[in-house]
């Protein structure tokens, strides 16, 4: 239930090694981020970028990373394995971007292969056209840790080459986004929940791991700083999931569908008369037949994630005023407007599973990595994202239909080919600005993307290098 972000030190600075060093750092910040757009010259220099603005292509200059993982499994297994395979595994001429790309690469090729044998997510449970293999969740168990070792690999190489940028914590950051769903798709085929039937549960499995790594940064935009608690989503998450994975893979997707952690752990407190017994109001709400393993997992989690998420977001408006929420209107607008219109007609979800995954990658692709942009270019992050508008639409478009009986015109040939092409849509526009950013970052940094031995201004002609 956590999202694969960590402190990328793919950055200018290195990264903080002990809370009380980070908090030493913070002091010497410039206070807000208002108050530092309020002390920024004007800028001197003009571009011609797309993306970048003026003020923007000359602060990303003097962007210096702050972070740190408090986590004591990162601090003590993870960082020392992946120091030692930088330190004698990996050749001084690769580029840390491509780390992060290689990694991402194990994820895709995963969810490809689960794409191909559950291409509606519930056919480890219940069947499919083409027979589902267990090997295919031990890949995955194996994808997720080697993806995982991979994140913690390409900042230390960074640093071992001197090669950090803020293209490299962008695109460190960028992947790991879009991995955020990639797993979440994978473990929902894991648990084998149904989507038509299931639909909140998987609506939670993908929705809350976005929602942590949002939250997570939308507080460094504020805080200037990306610390990770002892428990996180890129160490003790990614390898839960794994272990999910790998479970599934030795036992079987059927044992997620018993209800032995509800008969050891629950079912003593649901009317006990000799001691606590769980309140009516709960217990009115347990069905008949106790609740299923997967489900009773996921309600702890939610509601471990919703006290860490509510504790820091109250942290964060106090310290930074009331206004820093207005940067939450884009994810809350996000995750209603993918959940109210596929409640209400949960056939939707069942034609159209994939293609409701695919859309919601990049739709949070693209409004996390504009925010984590606007951090590193002190830039006003601006909430309201026209990629969202043909969403909100839709949603007011199957609200009409369903709930006020106004809208006949939204039949599910016109429902399904409206999904389809704002997905093609939204995922050309997302591919384009990747790619222009990219390249604009290359420039004005004078590097390469996946090259750090050719020097950018080299005899060859620059343009014809592939950022």
């Amino acid at each position: 239930m956590m999202p694969n972000q960590r402190p990328n030190s793919s950055a200018p600075s290195t990264t903080a090694t002990t809370h009380k060093e980070e908090t030493e750092n913070q002091q010497h910040t410039n206070g807000t981020k208002q108050q530092q757009q309020q002390q920024q010259p004007p800028p001197t220099k003009t571009t011609n970028y797309y993306t970048l603005t003026p003020h923007a292509a000359t602060e990303i200059h003097n962007f210096k990373y702050s972070g740190a993982d408090l986590s004591l499994l990162y601090k003590y297994i993870l960082s020392p394995l992946a120091q030692f395979l930088v330190d004698y595994a990996t050749p001084i001429t690769v580029a840390p971007n491509t780390i992060t790309l290689f990694g991402f690469g194990w994820m895709m090729v995963s969810y490809c292969i689960i794409w191909y044998y559950c291409p509606n997510l519930n056919e480890a449970l219940e069947g499919g056209s083409v027979a589902v293999p267990g090997w295919i969740f031990l890949f995955n168990c194996i994808a997720m840790l080697v993806y995982q070792t991979l994140d913690n690999m390409d900042g230390k190489q960074a640093r071992r080459t001197g090669s950090s940028s803020p293209l490299g914590l962008l695109f460190d950051h960028g992947c790991d986004a879009a991995n955020s769903i990639i797993g979440s798709a994978n473990w929902i085929a894991a648990w084998g929940y149904t989507p038509s039937v299931d639909f909140l549960q998987c609506w939670v499995m993908i929705f809350f791991p976005m929602g942590i790594f949002y939250i997570s940064t939308w507080e460094e935009f504020f805080t200037g700083s990306l610390i990770l608690p002892i428990v996180n989503g890129p160490s003790e998450g990614l390898l839960f999931g794994a272990s999910l994975s790998l479970i599934t893979f030795l036992v079987g997707v059927e044992i997620w569908h018993g209800t032995e952690l509800y008969d050891a752990f629950v079912a003593p407190y649901v009317n006990n008369d000799d001691g606590f017994t769980l309140p009516e109001a709960i217990v009115e709400r347990i069905p008949s037949n106790g609740i299923r393993n997967n489900d009773l997992m996921l309600i702890g989690g939610v509601i471990f994630t919703s006290i860490a998420l509510t504790a820091l977001i109250i942290k964060v408006a106090r310290q930074y005023g009331a206004q820093t929420l207005r940067h939450m209107i884009p994810y809350f607008v996000f995750a209603i407007c993918t959940y109210v219109p596929f409640a209400l007609d949960t056939t939707i979800i069942e034609r159209n599973a994939r293609t409701y995954l695919h859309l919601s990658s990049v739709l949070f692709v693209e409004m996390v990595t504009q925010l984590m942009l606007d951090h590193v270019t002190e830039e006003k992050y601006n909430p309201y994202r026209v990629a969202l508008v043909p969403l909100v639409l839709f949603t007011f478009l199957i609200v009409g239909r369903e709930v006020m009986g106004v809208v006949d015109m939204m039949n599910d040939r016109v429902v399904d080919d409206y999904l389809l092409s704002y997905t093609v849509g939204v995922t050309v526009y997302l591919l384009c600005k990747i790619r222009i950013l990219i390249h604009e970052l290359c420039a004005e940094l004078n590097i390469w993307c996946f090259d750090i031995v050719t020097p950018r201004n080299a005899t060859t002609t620059p343009e014809k290098k592939v950022n």
